[in-house]
């Protein structure tokens, strides 16, 4: 399976001689995949000399060509004489040689887009750039690459497809040009859909302070495989790391601070490491990653350091400048024993998710120094030299910001986190630990079940023409799952204002307003991460063939566990409502009678900076002073009067203690049954509110969205012969899903549901999206005959 940055728990179906499904050897958890990641031929020693075999007769027949472990004839790619071939470029590929602002010159990678026009005819200035955090290594370029003038050229190559995924592009379509046919180990997965070409992609990966080298400089080999390298010479990578070396050693201090090194070609490519900087692991400067891959591949280069130095272990915590080296599974698609979702889950979280947490670290950092100056200033006037300009009076534009995909119009003004930086500056960032895989805020905090939450824009700055833009490289944000265009939510939890914020490997929280003790176990209920996910994706998907090819793409889809009384309201306000409008309406009524909790600054489309007070819900004592008149001065219609009624009945019956008593409850339908005794309350509010805040999991809110699931996936009739939902019909589609799923099925329901909502159809396969769009122009072909055929009945009728 798949997650925004983890699998779901699926197992994998090896092929080639002598496989069997297994436990992957990289993850521990015993998540899906195979004991390998290396070539086929990676069992040879890099290096070792081998014996030419006599010259063979010529078969009567020709032999057929020998396949790899990927299945695809040897012969059928580009091979090359044994000879000698060189890597590209003299450093590796960083922003200082790779950023338009960096000028030509000899010191510029040969890959670079072409430099911005203002600086070609001057000696480039320092760009103002991360210091580079992690240096990405291959072994040596393949045929392909070094043909096609690009690392990682090969087109079934999963690098530049795992580095799109993590940081918001599209390397390409995915689809083969002799065939047209979609490469089926990766179209599916693939996250976004905007293709950007080779050097703009170098850029994105660069800007965020990541490097990318080989290890070998120079070699002889025959074809593309490392283990066919001969006599072979590395790259000075310890010099540039340690800022002695190319544009980076005229400020080492600034521009590098390389905590890890990214071996891309697994346990292959970590023999060569090894063999050549065997010497830096003994002077203690280098030091293994703690996963199983990284340990077993370097155990050896380890332990000749520890001999060498015997308290390398204890010294290991006081030594500054220490760099991780982390054995990743291989990209190649040699490397065939992991799928393209183990492998992305792999980089994901060794690789783009603690250096993305670096490079936000920096942007923080930047800011603060900012402030702290007095350097922060309104959007810059148009024509307005840059702060390291040019002089030329046309300062470049960083890249605009692509419109947001949203299912819904967004609010007029917006909230940044770098605003949010400002409030309660002491509270740090509270890492929840918990996996992707177990919770994915993107994909449970906007689907519907709640409405308390705000979307924050990550950090922008505006361009000379005072519009948004983001930093240079970034092809467009998007969260994992292209749902929103941020991976950050502020909201009011009880007493509390928390900001969310999903990261590739985990989720944080950081606490704005009220008491920080505390609010770990409160997001734990909140998200009931009490409940192990995984093995419910796992179960849901060996009862549902759809949902199978779905969990992977939408995982870490949680129930919440909400007030009830905050939940029961909000769900009264949401009838015939869309989100949006329903977001305003509960936002007035906790103005009018909640408790004030902060103020969060904002900012307009047109760049007017203001602030936006959050509330905490009502309680029952203090909407007992409203009025039916007073609620619909504030919007809420015909709704005042069920709000009126269901606050004095539910005060009459003990008010939140009733609702909290109902969680106990082991009947579904008896819930339903107490909750509809409200105004307002029909079958299906009483389900949301039974689900969503009152652990009841076997209910199953029905409207018309969730009837044609049922319908098109498990009983036709139940939408064919129904010609409205009436109470046996929502029972009948609910026990579809209860006789399937059991007794968490309204877990299952939602990630259905989820899958169903347009601002998701980009993560799901095409094929899936394919099959829901042919079944909906089969209903709607269907209801245009049905209803000519009316017509003309009428018609005849009439005549």
């Amino acid at each position: 399976g798949g997650t925004p940055f983890g699998p779901v728990g699926l197992m994998l179906k090896m092929s080639g001689r002598g496989s069997r499904r297994t436990a992957s050897r990289y993850f521990s958890s015993g998540v899906g995949g195979a004991a390998e990641e290396s070539d086929p031929a990676s069992a040879r020693a890099p290096g070792r000399a081998r014996r030419k075999a006599a010259p063979k007769p010529e078969a009567a027949t020709p032999k057929k060509k020998k396949r790899t472990a990927s299945g695809a004839a040897r012969s059928s790619a580009p091979t090359a004489r044994a000879g000698r071939t060189s890597s590209f470029g003299l450093e590796p590929a960083w922003w200082g040689n790779v950023a338009p602002s960096s000028g030509g010159g000899a010191g510029r990678h040969p890959h670079a887009p072409d430099p911005a026009p203002a600086s070609s005819s001057a000696a480039p200035s320092s760009p103002a750039g991360p210091p580079v955090h992690t240096l990405i290594l291959g072994t040596h370029p393949s045929v392909q690459s070094l043909s096609r003038g690009e690392m990682y050229g090969h087109p079934l190559n999963a690098f530049w497809y795992i580095a799109g995924d993590a940081l918001g592009f599209r390397r390409s379509a995915a689809v083969s040009p002799k065939t047209g046919k979609p490469y089926a180990n990766l179209h599916g997965h693939l996250r976004h859909e905007n293709v950007i070409g080779y050097p703009q992609q170098l850029e994105a990966l660069t800007s965020r302070g990541f490097a990318v080298w080989d290890i070998v400089a120079e070699c002889e080999r025959e074809g593309s495989l490392d283990a066919d390298i001969e006599g072979e010479v590395p790259n000075p990578i310890r010099e540039w790391c340690e800022g002695r070396l190319g544009r980076a050693s005229e400020d080492a201090g600034r521009h590098l601070g390389v905590r890890r090194i990214v071996i891309a070609n697994g346990t292959t490519g970590a023999r060569f490491f090894v063999r050549h900087f065997s010497g830096w692991f003994e002077d203690g400067r280098l030091v293994a990653s703690s996963d199983d891959m990284s340990q077993r591949a370097l155990r050896s280069a380890m332990n000749r350091a520890r001999r060498a130095n015997p308290s390398l272990d204890e010294d290991a915590a006081g030594r500054g400048g220490l760099v991780e080296v982390c054995v990743l599974p291989g990209v190649s698609p040699a490397a065939a024993r992991f799928s393209y979702v183990e492998k992305r889950a792999a980089w994901e979280a060794r690789c783009y998710g603690p250096g993305l947490e670096d490079y936000e670290e920096w942007l923080g950092s930047v800011k603060k120094a900012k402030t702290e100056a007095g350097l922060t200033t309104p959007a810059k006037r148009k024509g307005e030299a840059t702060a390291d300009g040019d002089g030329g009076g046309s300062p470049r534009k960083s890249p605009r910001k692509s419109p947001r995909k949203s299912p819904s119009k967004g609010p007029s003004v917006r909230v940044l986190s770098s605003s949010l930086a400002t409030i309660s500056p002491g509270n740090k960032w509270i890492d929840l630990k918990v996996d992707p895989g177990e919770l994915r805020p993107s994909a449970t905090l906007t689907n519907g079940q709640c409405f308390n939450w705000i979307v924050v824009d990550a950090e922008e700055e505006d361009d000379d023409d005072g519009d948004r833009a983001e930093q240079p490289g970034t092809p467009g944000s998007s969260s994992a799952w292209g749902v929103h265009d941020a991976t950050e939510w502020v909201g009011p939890l009880g007493n509390r204002v928390v900001s969310i914020r999903e990261t590739p490997t985990t989720t944080l929280c950081r606490v704005l307003h009220g008491p920080v003790d505390g609010v770990v176990d409160e997001l734990g209920s909140y998200f009931r991460l009490e409940t192990p996910l995984r093995p419910l994706y796992g179960e849901w998907s060996r009862s549902d063939a759809r949902l199978a090819r779905i969990a992977p793409c939408i995982p870490g889809c949680r129930i919440l566990r909400q007030d009830p009384v905050e939940c029961l309201f909000s769900f009264i306000c949401s009838s015939n409502n869309n989100i949006p409008r329903i977001t305003q309406l509960l936002a007035s009524l906790r103005k009018e009678y909640g408790g004030h909790l902060v103020d969060v600054p904002t900012r307009t489309d047109d760049g007017v900076d203001g602030t936006m007070s959050l509330y905490s819900f009502p309680t029952l004592e203090s909407l007992s002073a409203a009025g039916e008149d007073d609620l619909r001065s504030l919007g809420l219609g015909y709704r005042a009067r069920y709000i009126v009624e269901t606050r004095d009945l539910l005060a009459g019956r003990g008010g939140a203690d009733f609702l909290l008593g109902l969680r106990s409850a082991s009947d579904a339908q008896a819930v339903q049954d107490e909750l509809t005794k409200f105004s307002g309350v029909g079958r299906k509010v009483a389900d949301c509110v039974a689900l969503f805040s009152l652990d009841q999991d076997a209910a199953i809110p029905v409207d018309v969205h969730v009837q044609h699931i049922a319908s098109r996936d498990y009983d036709p009739t139940v939408l064919g012969e129904a010609k409205s939902l009436t109470p046996r019909v929502y029972g009948r589609v609910g026990d579809l899903f209860r006789d399937r799923f059991g007794e968490r099925a309204g877990w299952a329901h939602s990630l259905l549901f989820v899958a169903e909502l347009p601002s998701f159809r980009p993560v799901l396969p095409p094929d899936v999206v394919g099959e829901m769009d042919e079944w909906r122009e089969r209903e709607q072909a269907a209801k245009r005959e049905e209803k000519a055929k009316k017509k003309k009945k009428r018609a005849g009728l009439e005549a």
